[in-house]
């Protein structure tokens, strides 16, 4: 005779085909979304920055070589060496734009447009330095390399250093997520390379001869003045925002956590006791026809031998 279960499991569940098998699973998963993207645009197999980069320097090569055959050749020296360090340096910084372009386009357009002003005037810096004076001493020639030195410099720091902070307030500006703070950070940032372009900027001025006046360097200490307020703005406004969201998840209960549950603690020293048995419940005793368990005076059930019977005390 056999049994419920096994005649249970000797049934067979009716036959599936074997096309619908196949297709079962993939019309049970959702078919996956294809993102379109469009192609990155390439100039001969280059980045369009890339070219534009390469495109500079080459300019700048046949610009310098023919400026090598037409000026004096006594101080070439120095200003050859220079135009290397400052091509190091345009190669380094827009290798590093390019690095940083990997999840937003905004360094790269500063770092592109920080990069160009930089060639344009450490070049004139270096190339139209003293060639426009008659009286030139010649020792003046010998501290040309100096000279140099201090502009090419100061140049590539103050320009990268407002680069940076222009980058930075724009990316305050975005997250405080307020139309007032995306447009102050904006214009902060536009703030800060005006006042890298005009503490830099002299320097090309300088190389013609042209004396900048007082007036300029009082713009220029307005300019600064200015771009601190609205840097300060964009900062307190990204930290307002920063308060709010705060607030609102605290609002929701995101900032309210359980507490763990803690271990006992055990003290040094205190050696853990072996648990052992409770003796059984009268309610218990009586219902199996056991007599109840003996207890002290005030209750205290009597404690247990090694043969599972009470230990009553020796009686006086």
């Amino acid at each position: 005779m056999s049994n419920s279960s096994s005649a249970y499991g000797a049934q067979q569940p009716p036959s599936v085909p074997a096309d619908t098998q196949r297709r079962a699973p993939l019309q049970s998963q959702p078919a996956p979304q294809t993102r379109a993207t469009a192609a990155p645009r390439r100039i001969l197999g280059i980045q369009p920055v890339l070219f534009v980069g390469i495109c500079l320097l080459a300019i700048v090569t046949i610009i310098t070589v023919v400026l090598i055959f037409v000026g004096d050749f006594e101080s070439q020296a120095s200003r050859v060496v220079w135009t290397v360090v400052v091509f190091l340096a345009f190669t380094a910084l827009l290798a590093l734009d390019l690095v940083l372009a990997r999840r937003s386009a905004t360094p790269l357009i500063i770092g592109v447009a920080a990069n160009v002003y930089l060639l344009a005037v450490l070049m004139i810096s270096i190339w139209m330095n003293g060639t426009g004076a008659v009286d030139r001493e010649p020792w003046e020639d010998d501290f040309l390399f100096a000279e140099l030195l201090g502009i090419v410099l100061l140049t590539i720091l103050v320009v990268r250093a407002a680069a940076a902070g222009a980058w930075g307030l724009i990316l305050l500006g975005n997250r405080g997520r307020a139309s007032m703070a995306r447009v102050i950070g904006l214009i902060a940032a536009i703030l800060l390379g005006l006042v890298g372009v005009l503490l830099t900027l002299h320097f090309a001025i300088d190389a013609f001869g042209i004396d900048v006046g007082e007036w300029y360097w009082r713009a220029t200490v307005a300019a600064i003045v200015v771009t601190a307020l609205a840097a300060s703005i964009t900062v307190l406004l990204y930290w307002n925002r920063r308060n709010i969201d705060w607030q609102e998840a605290e609002a929701r209960g995101e900032h309210a956590q359980p507490w763990p549950a803690q271990p006992a603690t055990q003290w040094p020293g205190q050696q853990q006791q072996p648990a052992q048995p409770l003796p059984a419940q009268p309610s218990q005793q009586q219902s199996s026809g056991l007599l109840p368990w003996p207890t002290y005076a005030d209750g205290t059930p009597l404690p247990m031998g090694p043969d599972g019977q009470p230990v009553f005390p020796p009686s006086r």
